[in-house]
């Protein structure tokens, strides 16, 4: 990391609004760093309330100190994918020891990311993997293994879907925030992982710009048509080397014909990518 960008970014952030508590501010430039990401790709208008609610209790001043601890942000992002807002978090002082809230280190998030997964990376055969991360706290395990993507030379853009789930609203903006400055196609929900209640579900920008409803989509129902069928024999491969076209395509290579004993209807709509109950960390 940056130490004269993070010292850069602590006293601009000291100079800010005195007589509020440090840890509203922190909460108030998180929350409308994520939905200007948001609004900018696809505007939400209750989203948009908010901003202005929250822009509208400072000053002048102020408001274009909370631009430079974006483009500091920015800044500290571009080297590498790593948790620099949890970082900074912990610095300030402003995690929630009551809670038990502490953002896991970038260098052990790496080192735990490259152990477990590393060598799987190395042979991706398939046209996306998938990522859920329960507890993401501000994203630092997801942006761990991201950064083991590239030095497989795989575009986590193209190649990741990833769902991050916290209960703590602020905690996951920040994942937010880092995802998309980072262009990770992702869902990051608001809620309770283990009674499954959930009170927010955005959308990064990468998820709209590299049209991932769509691979989504097909990939709903692949897993509809193996289970129809009764398959484990049915893929979806990436076409052939002579072929230009990108889309998945189904090859068969067996189909199981005895009936399927489920008398529940199957259905294969989808409008947008459903939180599951599995909460599984890493489905490869």
């Amino acid at each position: 990391m940056n130490s004269t960008e993070k010292q850069q970014f602590i006293k601009i952030f000291n100079r800010i609004a005195s007589h509020k508590h440090r840890y509203l501010i922190f909460s108030d430039f998180i929350t409308m760093s994520a939905i200007a990401l948001h609004n900018a790709v696809n505007k939400s208008e209750s989203l948009e309330q908010e901003y202005l609610k929250i822009v509208g209790g400072y000053e002048r001043p102020d408001i274009d100190r909370f631009c430079q601890l974006l483009a500091c942000t920015i800044n500290l992002l571009e080297d590498e994918p790593r948790d620099i807002l949890g970082v900074l978090c912990m610095e300030l002082e402003l995690g929630n020891e009551v809670a038990g809230q502490f953002f896991t280190p970038p260098d052990i998030s790496k080192m735990m990311a490259k152990i477990i997964y590393g060598d799987k990376l190395k042979a991706l055969d398939m046209p996306f993997i998938s990522l859920s991360e329960p507890a993401c706290g501000s994203g630092g395990m997801v942006l761990a293994f991201v950064h083991s993507m590239l030095e497989e030379k795989h575009n986590p853009a193209e190649k990741l879907w990833v769902q991050c789930i916290d209960i703590d609203r602020v905690a996951a903006l920040m994942c937010y925030i880092q995802l998309s400055l980072w262009n990770i196609p992702a869902e990051i929900v608001v809620g309770n992982t283990l009674s499954l209640q959930f009170r927010e579900v955005l959308y990064t920008p990468a998820y709209y710009l590299n049209n991932w409803r769509l691979k989504l989509e097909e990939r709903e129902r692949l897993n509809s048509a193996k289970k129809i069928m009764g398959s484990e024999e049915i893929l979806m491969k990436n076409p052939p080397n002579n072929s230009s076209n990108t889309t998945p395509y189904f090859e068969t290579t067996k189909i199981n014909t005895e009936p399927h004993q489920n008398n529940e209807p199957l259905s294969i709509e989808k409008k947008e990518p459903k939180i599951e109950g599995q909460v599984d960390m890493f489905d490869l």
